[in-house]
């Protein structure tokens, strides 16, 4: 005799263990596929941002030398009356533009008297640099005064970190030279004016002489005392021989940017 068995049934249990068996795998795909996707957005993000870091602090770095040849430019157009030259700036990330600066005040004294006074409303170029831009406070020229001689730079050059990273070029002092065989002293001095601005991307920033004024001062007195003050700045010299002539030079540099 065959003997008979009853087919045996899977439990309950063992029939939602199963399932899980079977959805477990398709839950790991998509959890690693979004933890894949956020690393992949996240690298992504932090490789644009060092990007544009290296790419606003090397345009910033072009700025720095294209200051330098601005500064050069303006002091060549300044002894050309009508002379006009230009240099390109870049303005993806930064921009330049024309401020207004200290107010510059020149006198002349003999013996503790005022002989002769002027007043300058002076300006200045700076450039801001991108919002990405990390630079330190440093001088690229140093004039070393208010007052200079022809061994010093009459164009201050600077590197400021208040509210962002700023190049700044100003003439805010005076160059004084002497010539002691005929007894003559000249203060020279630059004034920034401002011109037209527009203009984005990559600029040129146009410089122009407008205007050389000579003004002559005859001395019938000694002990001669040229006095310059910038805002809360001061500086004197006195020269150790006598003058007779003094000469004012100021030069009038318009400043233009398109």
């Amino acid at each position: 005799m065959q003997t008979y068995r009853k087919p045996v049934r899977c439990s309950r249990g063992m029939n939602a263990a199963a399932d899980k068996k079977a959805v477990s795998p398709v839950i790991s795909t998509v959890i690693i596929t979004a933890t894949l996707l956020i690393i992949l957005v996240v690298a992504s993000s932090l490789a644009i941002s060092m990007l544009e870091i290296q790419m606003q602090n090397s345009e910033f770095e072009q700025a720095k030398t294209a200051m330098l040849l601005l500064d050069r430019t303006i002091m060549d157009v300044s002894l050309r009356p009508g002379a006009a030259s230009s240099v390109q700036f870049n303005q993806r990330s930064g921009g330049i533009g024309l401020y207004k600066g200290e107010v510059i005040k020149v006198e002349i004294l003999s013996s503790s008297n005022t002989i002769w006074s002027r007043t300058v409303n002076s300006h200045m170029v700076k450039y801001r640099g991108g919002s990405m831009v990390s630079a330190a406070e440093a001088n690229l020229t140093d004039p070393g005064g208010l007052i200079v001689d022809m061994s010093k730079p009459l164009g201050y050059i600077r590197i400021e970190s208040g509210n962002g990273a700023w190049i700044v070029l100003d003439y805010d002092r005076v160059r004084v030279t002497v010539n002691r065989e005929i007894g003559t002293m000249d203060i020279y001095l630059i004034r920034l004016e401002p011109g037209v601005f527009g203009g984005s991307g990559t600029v040129s920033v146009r410089v122009q002489n407008k205007e050389i004024k000579v003004e002559s001062i005859t001395l019938s007195e000694s002990n001669l005392t040229v006095r310059v003050e910038v805002g809360s700045k001061e500086a004197a010299y006195s020269p150790e021989f006598s003058i007779s002539v003094v000469r004012v030079i100021e030069v009038a540099i318009m400043v233009s940017v398109a």
